[in-house]
């Protein structure tokens, strides 16, 4: 399926009154907060990224404003469905390689307190619905293994 525009004014609209970094911000406190803790880590993970999005955009956006407002959100109304849309509008305007980079910026975040098992079956779906193999999977099987695994008799 073809993308649609990314960065472009139809993008944009879609996203109504929750702005890219806002997006971006709610989508990753989300999913390190998905094991019902927030580290230290995750958010200083958080804090980096968000702010190479913001400095992307060149938007004049408050980081730590922003994240705060995110995570009281979060704490007040976990709002699903903002989530859920912003997962779709992803699909439809990142092109595969940005949602690549998101999954995997994503996996590293919540990863810095060490991933639960809630944050990586919540990761599995985002890469289901994204369309995103595991890293597994994307392997060249024609490569031999560095280590060999010895056979069982």
């Amino acid at each position: 399926m073809a993308k649609k525009g990314f960065l472009s004014e139809e993008m944009f609209e879609a996203m109504g009154d929750y702005p890219l970094e806002y997006r971006v911000c709610h989508l990753l406190l989300w999913f390190c907060a998905s094991d019902g803790d927030l580290s230290e880590e995750e958010i200083t993970g958080i804090a980096a990224y968000v702010q190479g999005v913001i400095e992307g955009l060149e938007v004049d956006t408050d980081l730590e404003e922003l994240l705060t407002e995110c995570i009281e959100d979060i704490a007040e109304d976990p709002n699903t469905e903002l989530l859920e849309e912003t997962i779709r509008i992803f699909a439809d305007f990142f092109p595969d390689e940005k949602l690549e980079e998101l999954v995997d910026a994503i996996e590293e975040i919540v990863s810095l307190d060490d991933l639960s098992d809630d944050e990586a079956e919540f990761l599995s779906h985002l890469k289901d619905d994204w369309g995103i193999e595991t890293k597994a999977k994307k392997k060249d099987p024609s490569k031999k293994p560095v280590v060999k695994k010895k056979k069982k008799n």
